[in-house]
């Protein structure tokens, strides 16, 4: 009988603590999930970045470069990436809107198309995330455009 007692409660542990993935901010209200989020500062998570620079070389005028900065949840509650902005049109960013439960990873996706500019290049894309570690972070990425003609 003992043994039985035992095993149920493992079971029942084993049962909460899988089921314990819901999205604590999902209502019926309309709001939004992520709003309910950045506003819940008690329960920020924390995000560590695996490169916060991105060197991506030499390439040419008019060329385009695709780069993915790979991020993690280290935190004990849901990680929202709200937005990633950039500082020029020249960089655009793509991201999932779902949120990334604690121990999973996640990409920023950027794209850079150099167009005509010349000469070396520093760019710098700021991520919005419900995180204690600073609700913005700052990726950049880096490298040097050459002239189409020039070899």
């Amino acid at each position: 009988m003992q043994y039985k007692k035992i095993a149920f409660f493992f079971l029942c542990i084993i049962f909460f603590a899988c089921s314990n993935n819901k999205n604590p901010y999902e209502n019926n209200l309309g709001i939004k999930t992520e709003h309910l989020a950045e506003i819940d500062t008690a329960h920020y998570t924390t995000i560590q970045w695996k490169d916060t620079l991105m060197n991506f070389g030499t390439i040419r005028t008019g060329d385009s470069v695709i780069m993915k900065f790979e991020f993690t949840n280290i935190g004990k509650t849901l990680l929202y990436i709200f937005n990633a902005k950039t500082t020029c049109g020249c960089t655009i960013t793509d991201f999932s809107k779902d949120p990334v439960i604690p121990g999973n990873s996640g990409f920023i996706t950027v794209i850079f198309k150099a167009g005509s500019q010349e000469g070396e290049i520093r760019k710098r894309i700021i991520v919005f995330t419900n995180t204690k570690n600073g609700s913005s972070n700052s990726l950049f990425i880096h490298g040097i455009i050459k002239p189409a003609g020039n070899k």
